[in-house]
């Protein structure tokens, strides 16, 4: 983010907490925006004023640079499911998708609920008639999985975002 777009978004959060504001020189106000633009250089401005948007929605005081960094986090990261709702990820796929659009079934999943089924195998998965087999045998994949690669290592980062 420049210092410009800093600027913006400070002046976002002064015209929403306007008692707090109300006293800065224009001094402060500038180390304000140099401190606030190296801390959220990394960060788009649409990132940033949208997690701005977000705390202002939920916070009565105005936030911090470490509360911003944590809603940037929450809206460009998300965790992923639990194995019960990866295993619901792969249903809907295989309702929407089927058989024979396998590739596109694929590319709607997150990265381990994708390595879970291509070890499984997709058309295996939509032939099988036995839900309560390929379900456990999904399940301990996909939790060997994660496992593997630690949970925290799959979140998932949105590209539009940043």
């Amino acid at each position: 983010m420049t210092h410009k777009e800093t600027a913006t978004l400070l002046g976002i959060l002064s015209a929403a907490y306007p008692r707090f504001y109300a006293n800065m020189t224009h001094a402060s106000i500038a180390e304000a925006v140099e401190v606030w633009a190296v801390m959220l250089s990394d960060v788009s401005f649409d990132t940033a004023k949208l997690a701005l948007q977000r705390l202002i929605a939920t916070n009565k005081f105005p936030p911090s640079i470490a509360e911003m960094r944590e809603s940037i986090a929450a809206i460009i990261y998300t965790p992923l499911p639990d194995s019960g709702d990866a295993w619901g990820e792969v249903i809907a796929a295989i309702r929407e998708y089927g058989y024979y659009r396998q590739s596109e079934a694929l590319a709607s999943m997150r990265e381990p609920v994708r390595m879970a089924v291509q070890r499984m195998g997709w058309r295996e998965l939509c032939m099988s008639e036995n839900d309560m087999a390929d379900r456990a045998h999904f399940l301990r994949i996909y939790e060997t999985i994660n496992q593997k690669y630690g949970k925290k290592n799959w979140l998932i980062k949105y590209p539009n975002l940043n």
